[in-house]
């Protein structure tokens, strides 16, 4: 699957994590499916998300026993024709796919990582609601989706979405609530994982303050490591950009319409 994506990298936008506009209401997708513990859903998204550069271009929808397959993993959650069922139709509910019946077969269709509209690539629009961040191939080939439980799958996703410009940002577990809709305790177990897994560095500064009882506050940052590091996943998608323009280069030119027979 995901080497059919040819990208080796997801586009997910950043509204997955949180909305955009900052006199509004930030917390989106990942809090509701955090609050509901949607955690297959979550998961099945983000592979349909992983698929879609080839599966739209599929004739033929693929079958549920597929999908399983795909999702099956030591850790990971257990899955059935049932419990895939249930999946979709969560991912239904919350706005976040659409599915048609095609025979005995059903074709399912992405709508926006928000749930607000029909689903388009992010990739070449630089508009807030468009901004995306990379999740890399080894998500899956490494098997880091099946030794994440949902904490830990949704603060992966926050400090991803975080640090798509930039190598750490700054976090308190009190603020993962109003910036994200995540209960501080479940961000301090998630973060918690990330780090035990080796997959999140954690830094810490002393900062001025004054009027504080000691003179001084501690800020704490997060960065994520290895494959999925800020300079690692730049370096995925300059790699695929460039792949993708020499592919445009090679591509042969259409041949001249032919003029009709007198």
């Amino acid at each position: 699957m995901t080497r059919l994506s040819a990208r080796g990298y997801t586009q997910i936008r950043h509204i997955l994590v949180q909305l955009p506009d900052r006199d509004l209401p930030r917390p989106s997708t990942i809090a509701t499916m955090m609050s509901t513990r949607k955690h297959r859903a979550l998961l099945l998204y983000i592979l349909l998300l992983t698929c879609w550069p080839w599966l739209e271009k599929q004739w033929t929808p693929l079958q549920a026993s597929v999908w399983i397959r795909a999702l099956t993993a030591k850790g990971a959650p257990t899955w059935s024709a049932s419990t895939l069922s249930r999946a979709w139709a969560d991912l239904i509910e919350l706005g976040l796919v659409e599915k048609d019946r095609e025979n005995r077969l059903i074709r399912i269709v992405p709508r926006r990582e928000d749930g607000g509209g029909a689903y388009e690539p992010p990739g070449g629009r630089r508009d807030r609601w468009n901004a995306y961040f990379a999740l890399p191939d080894a998500f899956w080939k490494k098997e880091i989706f099946a030794q994440l439980s949902l904490p830990g799958l949704v603060m992966l996703l926050v400090v991803a979405k975080e640090t798509s410009n930039q190598d750490e940002f700054w976090l308190t577990y009190e603020n993962a609530e109003p910036w994200y809709g995540i209960k501080p305790k479940s961000a301090q177990n998630g973060l918690d994982e990330l780090r035990q897994l080796g997959l999140v560095h954690r830094r810490r500064q002393k900062i001025k303050a004054p009027l504080s009882p000691l003179g001084h506050t501690i800020r704490t940052y997060y960065s994520l490591t290895g494959d999925f590091g800020h300079q690692s996943r730049k370096a995925l998608q300059k790699r695929a950009a460039k792949a993708f323009h020499k592919r445009q280069k090679n591509r042969p030119a259409p041949a001249p319409a032919s003029n009709p027979t007198p």
